[in-house]
């Protein structure tokens, strides 16, 4: 598919596309006029690269595992991606444990709304509590 019917599929940008194809996280094959030509392959493959930008990996990070699919398990490459998964599991964890603790507050701020008494004062402090 060419770029507008891709860019309507997968809800992008030309410039989207275009910066995906410069630094390689994208490789659409080229026609014969040297026009991207999109896959199915490569709808997937934004599917993977939104998905890892909403659990906020940088484009760098994207590309590192998307090159996971088309390379050799190597020793170096392994060590890497464990090192590299263990850092991000460790992040993603902080992120849940934050979630987690707002979720607590804002359900406590909601009940105690309930209650026409309640300071709301010492509530929205709370915010200032979450690590």
């Amino acid at each position: 598919m060419n770029v507008a019917e891709f860019c309507e599929k997968v809800g992008t940008t030309r410039d989207t596309l275009r910066l995906y194809d410069q630094i390689g996280l994208l490789k659409p094959k080229r026609n014969h006029n040297n026009y991207r030509n999109f896959s199915v392959e490569d709808q997937k493959a934004f599917a993977i690269i939104r998905n890892l930008q909403r659990a906020s990996l940088t484009l760098e990070e994207i590309k590192i595992v998307l090159e996971l699919r088309d390379k050799p398990i190597t020793d170096d490459c392994h060590t890497n991606t464990q090192k590299f998964l263990k850092n991000k599991r460790n992040e993603f964890q902080k992120k849940r444990d934050f979630y987690e603790q707002l979720l607590v507050v804002t359900d406590e701020m909601s009940n105690a709304l309930d209650d026409s008494q309640t300071d709301m004062e010492q509530f929205i402090e709370k915010f200032g509590e979450i690590e």
